[in-house]
């Protein structure tokens, strides 16, 4: 070889390996940024591993004549290390890089890992896995990235199915380039350009490859089902890993239609219940009290005083109707039995254990609130915490809300109980949006109260009082329970002021109060009250954990009930019947199928003459079958549905 060419070569190696080092250290520094944007979340059991496993093929590189054996570990490293910057870059995007914990760092982790894995088996050359797989990553992440911008609610399996809809609703947004999409395909491009540049002296024998994917894929097989625990529908994607959330809702983000439907069925829906005009058009306030649940419903036992005694003296109140109300949630998933309320829909319809706002309230839904704005009404939902719980911002403009008021519109003075906005606070809100109002302009309010959110370890908040206690046998033995008996008792005295307060005044109003769910206090104390563990009880008899009290209360005449059985997706066409307003076909339906089916959840039904059905067998109920069919189409198919015959009529 000529001099000048072996000066030349000798220049291209020390640029070579000048630009190695420096590829190096810019997906280190990649890597370090990534993990410390999200330091606040990442914890640091999980950031170690994470940041060593990044960079772990770039310093482990295989030598001039590495065996075929050293070459494939050397390609697992780069496998982990590529589904560490796919973890990073795809939280990164989507929500800057929040995981809770370990756990879910680490399913996401194997989800991640699985997909480098399949391409890996495919392939077999690992330079093309990265740069592959780490293509497949960046696509899904930046979809995912602009659908939560536009929509609030991570990309799920059902939206391969609105393809045709995405496209006519992205024609009308622009697409922001922001610098987190930038740094994000800079980081993913310097990524593969780093493994591009590793030596590779030979490639492994075909049978080596083969051995090592079938072992890998394997163990993703198993990582997979190991990652598949510990997850909860009603709970946020920002709990989970984007990929891991997308997966594990795959199942239930589509629904099936129910057996015979067609339009034909709608339009036979439609004829046999055409809705009727009201005799009243009253300002209705609806409260969803946090976790409010009368724990005697389902044992008793003794307090120094009565822990709700003005909802225990509507029992025999005029122009009052109360009972119990049947939810399809314990302990949690408020926006289930919100859900349910607001739209008529049951969650029996539904997969199991699914998050209708976030997987299904994707566009306008007819319904209530959109029905009762339409009659002139002025619709309002106040929440006294975050909007982002739950996608609820999103949700309430698709249902049809005028306004929405969170925890950032009360005054900073206002009261507080552990750090919430307290009920008596929350009810004074109502109150300023009736006398704000022009008189004679109908008010709409659904009130989601945050007081009683759990947990109740003993408070050291100086406003909360323990005014409830435990007596007899359970004296002292369960201070979670003593504590929400309390908070129970400051709810049903605020809820006896607001009530107090529209009893003066001359429009007329209407109060529906109902608890979400029961809360999670300790379990033992359950027990004690069933008389028996979780595990020796019924499905049927789980049910009486699933109960709350509700009431409707008028200041003005309306026939008196006590004792009334009712489920939650029953509650509003009830209500609205009961008070003498307008009420829509659907709710008619409704209120037939009530009839033969008085409660339903998620879990089961019970028949007219008391008996129990497990939910397996709602789809065969003749009595749900317009039911069913008239939910699907509120839900899934705009086209055919009639959006009026939804809506109470104007």
């Amino acid at each position: 070889m000529c001099p000048e060419c072996k000066k030349r070569e000798k220049i291209g190696k020390i640029i070579g390996y000048i630009v190695d080092i420096a590829l190096a250290a810019a997906v280190f520094y990649a890597a370090v940024y990534l993990l410390r944007k999200g330091s606040i979340h990442y914890r640091p059991e999980s950031q170690w591993p994470l940041g060593i496993l990044t960079g772990l093929p770039l310093v482990l590189r295989p030598r001039k004549r590495a065996t075929a054996p050293e070459l494939l570990i050397h390609d697992v490293l780069v496998l982990l290390s590529a589904s560490s910057f796919a973890l990073l870059l795809t939280e990164y995007v989507v929500k800057g890089g929040i995981l809770i914990g370990n756990v879910q760092i680490w399913q996401g982790y194997v989800y991640h890992a699985a997909i480098f894995g399949i391409v890996y088996w495919i392939v077999c050359n690992i330079r093309l896995t990265a740069c592959i797989g780490m293509g497949i990553t960046m696509v899904y992440a930046l979809i995912d990235h602009y659908v939560t911008v536009f929509r609030g609610t991570p990309v799920l399996l059902s939206d391969l199915f609105a393809v045709g809809t995405a496209k006519n609703v992205a024609a009308s947004y622009s697409v922001p380039v922001e610098l987190s999409v930038l740094q994000t395909v800079a980081i993913a491009v310097l990524f593969c350009a780093a493994v591009w540049r590793v030596r590779r002296p030979a490639s492994a024998p075909r049978r080596w490859q083969f051995a090592a994917c079938s072992l890998l894929m394997g163990c993703w097989l198993y990582g997979l089902g190991l990652a598949g625990s510990s997850f909860g529908f009603w709970q946020g994607n920002l709990e989970y890993s984007e990929w891991y959330y997308f997966c594990r809702t795959a199942e239930n983000a589509v629904v099936k239609k129910p057996a015979g439907y067609s339009g034909a069925v709608l339009e036979q829906a439609a004829q046999a219940y055409a809705g009727r005009s009201g005799t009243v058009q009253p300002n209705i306030i609806m409260i969803m009290n946090e976790s409010f649940a009368d724990l005697k419903s389902i044992g008793d036992f003794e307090t120094n005083e009565d822990y709700m005694p003005f909802i225990h003296s509507l029992a025999e109140a005029e122009n009052t109707i109360s009972g119990d109300l049947l939810v399809s949630t314990f302990g949690g998933g408020t926006a289930t039995t919100e859900f349910e309320v607001l739209t008529g829909d049951t969650m029996a319809f539904l997969p199991f254990g699914c998050s209708p706002y976030q997987m299904y309230v994707k566009s306008e839904t007819p319904g209530l609130v959109s029905g009762l704005e339409a009659q002139g009404y002025q619709t309002v939902s106040i929440h006294p915490y975050l909007a982002t719980s739950w996608n609820r911002q999103q949700v309430y403009e698709r249902l049809g809300f005028d306004r929405q008021l969170y925890e950032t519109d009360f005054s900073d003075d206002a009261a507080r109980l552990r750090g919430y906005i307290s009920d008596s606070a929350d009810y004074r809100k109502i109150i300023e949006l009736y006398e704000a109002k022009p008189a004679g302009e109908p008010l709409f309010v659904f009130n989601v109260t945050m007081q009683n959110h759990g947990g109740y370890e003993p408070s050291d908040d100086p406003a909360f009082e323990e005014r409830i206690r435990l007596t007899g046998a359970y004296e002292g033995k369960y201070p979670q329970v003593d504590q929400y008996l309390s908070l129970v008792r400051y709810s049903d005295e605020a809820v006896e002021q607001l009530v107090a307060y529209f009893s003066q005044v001359d429009e007329p109003t209407a109060i529906v109060f109902f608890g979400d769910h029961q809360p999670n206090v300790t379990s033992t104390f359950y027990d004690d009250l069933f008389g028996n563990t979780e595990a020796a009880r019924t499905r049927e008899e789980k049910q009486a954990k699933l109960t709350t009290p509700f009431f409707i209360w008028a200041n003005y005449d309306i026939e008196e009930q006590a004792g009334v059985q009712i489920s939650a997706n029953y509650l509003s066409a009830y209500a609205l019947d009961a008070l003498g307003c307008a009420v829509s076909g659907y709710d008619q339906l409704r209120l037939a199928a009530r009839e033969q089916v008085p409660c339903i959840n998620s879990y089961g039904y019970y028949l007219a003459g008391g008996a129990w059905r497990d939910s397996s067998g709602a789809a065969a109920e003749p009595a749900l079958s317009l039911y069913q069919n008239a939910q699907y189409a509120q839900l899934f198919d705009p086209k055919r549905r009639i959006d009026a015959w939804y809506e109470p009529l104007a």
